[in-house]
């Protein structure tokens, strides 16, 4: 009896040594995974975005590729500080560049309200001599008839000045070649100068300062910031709504995201389903010549038709 007991004994000491061996090794394991975390941006946009906000805690991808002269683009999928899948997509435009400029897209070039898919927006103004490079969607708008929430200038012409409320912000290309980012303060002040306008809503970034924000909602987004001088152009997209791809950002994030890239003034463009950028993928004039880039969220990553956008021509 005394023999078995200490079988027994000797049995228990040796499992709580395997137990103690494997949850080591659990542990150490644990260890190697959190290590692979790695912080390392390859591109400009990256290194920008990692040097001056606290948005990424992994890269898993970072390239940036020329769309034309003048106009950069840069795709990020990232895990976010509180362990969530992003995707973003950042265009860059030069305006000092003389060959590139962005002007107002609408459903079949119209001054009429409706809605068309970005990617055919394009094809009614892309043409030899003004080639389109690439696009994102614009202004909120009524999903019934397409009428945009704020104001629609397109070649020095206004189609709509009227706004929503006082929340609607607008970007705009003035007839000196120079981009602005304004509210209704603004646009009073510089409606006679606008070339090409569009609405948005919440700022993101005024005078070079970040805005508070009271929503912390992530959604998929697009967004639009310039430079103080007027001359650089940031464009952001954010995928949201597919949680292993991309989760969408908030407000914050995409105020901290455009100001760390520059942007002196941002604003909020429309997001959810009708986030899109695309570019051109081929310089002739085929019919499948503009490649969706994102990943919409609507009815899995069809494109939305929208009431309007900003386009990147080539003069």
């Amino acid at each position: 009896m005394k023999m078995i007991y200490i079988q027994k004994a000797l049995l228990a000491t040796m499992f709580g040594l395997v137990l103690t061996v494997l949850s080591c090794s659990n542990k150490e394991e644990f260890i190697r995974v959190e290590d692979t975390y790695s912080l390392v941006p390859t591109s400009d946009v990256g290194k920008k975005i990692v040097e001056q906000t606290d948005l990424m805690v992994h890269i898993h991808q970072d390239s940036a590729y020329q769309i034309t002269d003048g106009v950069t683009a840069t795709e990020i999928s990232y895990i976010s500080k509180t362990g969530l899948a992003k995707k973003i997509f950042v265009i860059e435009t030069d305006l000092a560049n003389p060959k590139i400029g962005v002007e107002v897209s609408t459903p079949k070039n119209s001054a009429q309200f409706g809605m068309q898919p970005m990617t055919i927006q394009a094809t009614f103004e892309d043409y030899e001599g003004h080639k389109v490079w690439a696009g994102i969607n614009a202004d909120f708008y009524n999903m019934t008839n397409g009428t945009p929430q704020g104001i629609v200038y397109k070649e020095g012409v206004a189609i709509k000045t009227t706004v929503t409320d006082q929340v609607n912000t607008f970007f705009a290309i003035l007839k000196n070649g120079k981009a602005f980012v304004g509210n209704q303060t603004d646009y009073a002040q510089v409606r006679n100068e606008i070339q090409e306008a569009v609405g948005g809503r919440v700022t993101l970034v005024s005078d070079g300062i970040l805005q508070a924000q009271t929503s912390d909602v992530l959604e998929p987004r697009t967004a639009i910031g310039v430079s103080q001088d007027g001359y650089k152009v940031y464009m952001l997209v954010v995928d949201g709504r597919r949680f292993h791809y991309s989760n969408g950002m908030s407000y914050e994030e995409l105020g901290k995201c455009l100001k760390a890239l520059g942007a002196y003034d941002a604003i909020n463009l429309d997001g959810g389903g009708s986030s899109t950028y695309f570019k051109r993928s081929t310089a002739d004039f085929s019919i499948d010549r503009f490649q969706l880039r994102n990943w919409p969220s609507d009815n899995g990553g069809a494109e939305r038709a929208v009431a309007n956008g900003l386009l990147l021509i080539a003069k």
